[in-house]
């Protein structure tokens, strides 16, 4: 008989992950028609997102899709050889997605930094090492999961004492490899420590650089900030709205995390509720990109602009009154 509290965590896991990657790929599509057909309108960091939103999309299909699998009633669904390649893979994302949003702060924070900074020598050259930086994430979060493949299993028994759980459909099994458990350990929690901190210091650095532009401005009477930069404020508020979703995320789910270290038995409220925040980040970043990139169309626009090529028949001044209103603007051109 199905569990009355799995079948509730299958339905939010269910609507989670939906609602996460339909997010994720109308962004990515956004992006695709940008590059191939548009690149005029393309902007520095737009490789940067396509990036983070694909890791995203593999953390979502790798967490959040056995989640409700197993929420709504599946049994071993997956053996020991898919355990360990969805376990890595989503581990793998996660880092991904660690380091791609570092990245973005750290791009964004050179890229508005003041012309007398130590930062204006990398202006010219920042977009050269986008590539790069991303070869190197790779090779690094691959490197680092490798512990996971050898000491991931599928759960057939979530009652056996000996086990760090994940979920109930894989588990990692303490190995006597103690010292490569260490190591991984070791670099990942430096790794997260490392581009948390990294992200932290640079959205401060944004923010500061924001409040001296404004002090500025306000200094010879302009009426607004908006007036002087609008476009780049707002690339700067929605980096700043990510990094803090990011961290907050973060920080909830190592405190449950931590938490469940301590419990000796299976605790599946606090295993759903991780895996639940662990997936967050990724369901909630393509909305927060999508509600503020003018480049994506929204759909409120879409009706208008059928509602203005469609007037209403028999009213030739109505007719007359939508043909001489002002375009849209919903999406930038």
């Amino acid at each position: 008989m199905m569990n009355l509290s799995d079948f509730i965590w299958g339905i939010f896991f269910l609507v989670q992950t939906s609602v996460g990657i339909l997010g994720n790929i109308m962004l990515l599509t956004v992006y695709i028609n940008i590059f191939i057909i548009q690149p005029q309108q393309k902007k520095p960091t737009d490789l940067i997102l396509a990036h983070l939103t694909m890791a995203n999309t593999v953390a979502l299909l790798t967490r959040g899709v056995p989640e409700t699998m197993v929420g709504f009633g599946m049994k071993n669904i997956l053996d020991d050889i898919e355990c360990q390649f969805i376990m890595y893979s989503n581990r793998v994302s996660r880092g991904l997605s660690i380091c791609t949003t570092s990245l973005l702060s750290v791009f964004q924070a050179i890229t508005i930094s003041p012309s007398n900074s130590h930062w204006t020598q990398l202006k010219p050259k920042i977009t050269n090492y986008t590539l790069p930086s991303f070869l190197f994430f790779w090779i690094l979060n691959l490197l680092i999961y490798l512990e996971i493949i050898s000491s991931t299993r599928a759960t057939k028994n979530y009652t056996v004492v000996g086990y760090t759980y994940v979920s109930k459909y894989c588990s990692l099994f303490p190995r006597g490899d103690y010292i490569g458990a260490t190591v991984c350990l070791t670099a990942t929690t430096f790794r997260d420590l490392f581009f948390v901190g990294v992200m932290s210091w640079s959205s401060g650095y944004m923010v500061m650089v924001l409040y001296q532009h404004r002090k500025k401005v306000q200094h010879i009477h302009s009426t607004s900030l908006s007036h002087a930069a609008p476009v780049e404020t707002k690339v700067i508020q929605t980096i700043l709205l990510l990094v803090t979703c990011f961290v907050c995320f973060y920080w909830i789910n190592c405190c449950i995390t931590l938490l469940l270290s301590f419990v000796k038995e299976y605790n599946a409220q606090l295993q759903n509720t991780s895996s639940f925040l662990a997936v967050g980040y990724p369901t909630v970043c393509p909305y927060l990109l999508i509600s503020r990139d003018p480049r994506v169309p929204k759909p409120h626009c879409s009706l208008k602009r059928m509602g203005n090529l469609s007037p209403p028949m028999g009213s030739r001044e109505k007719h007359i009154s939508t043909q001489s209103s002002p375009p849209l603007r919903c999406i930038s051109p």
